[in-house]
């Protein structure tokens, strides 16, 4: 069997596998096509990474590493390390058939990554909310002091306001007092019982 013959059993069991992943681009003089690498998951997400490869056999495949450029991809976070990655595959599987390996190997790296920027995604999400969350409950909790402390200062309020209304009652109701003048002109015998007394007890006041 010649080398393009089993390029070309290599890309028919590839095909096999990756059905709606893979497009021939031609066959001669070497085998040319694309392939989609997507993750492993199944999830359907909008930012799904995946990774759009053309390669090249050449009449040195599989002993020597075929032609494979990254010409597109979406949602990637490094191209270069994808690149990176292909190169060492590639270089640990000379001498056999590397593109099954290569793709099960990006579309684990793909999940990886996916699975870590969703992650990130839900830890965001659940930080805005916990966030919302306990500011909600700040708000909750100075609602309660204010309401506390309003019903603190109304008791005080009332209270000393019972109080003031109880002693302007208590000085109403007492009668006022007079003064000696006023007491002197209104009885005038109070006056004279003074004298009396004062005289009965042999007592002398000097004004000198």
């Amino acid at each position: 069997m010649s080398i393009k013959e089993e390029q070309l059993q290599e890309i028919e069991a590839i095909t096999s596998i990756y059905p709606d992943e893979i497009a021939v681009l031609s066959e001669d003089p070497y085998p040319k096509f694309n392939l989609m690498i997507k993750p492993t998951t199944n999830d359907e997400d909008d930012f799904r990474p995946f990774l759009l490869l053309e390669i090249k056999f050449h009449e040195h495949y599989p002993d020597q590493s075929p032609e494979i450029a990254i010409v597109d991809s979406v949602n990637v976070d490094d191209r270069s390390v994808f690149e990176s990655e292909i190169k060492t595959i590639c270089a640990e599987n000379l001498g056999m058939p590397v593109i099954f390996t290569l793709a099960s190997h990006l579309s684990e790296q793909l999940s990886i990554q996916s699975e870590t920027r969703l992650a990130r995604q839900r830890e965001a999400i659940e930080r805005k909310i916990r966030e919302e969350e306990e500011a909600e409950q700040k708000r909750f909790e100075g609602t309660c002091v204010s309401v506390e402390s309003f019903i603190k200062w109304k008791v005080k309020f009332d209270a000393e306001r019972a109080e003031l209304i109880k002693t302007v009652k208590v000085d109403e109701s007492e009668p006022k007092k007079l003064t000696g003048r006023q007491l002197f002109e209104k009885d005038r015998s109070l006056y004279d019982s003074d004298i009396k007394f004062i005289s009965g007890e042999g007592l002398f006041f000097s004004f000198s």
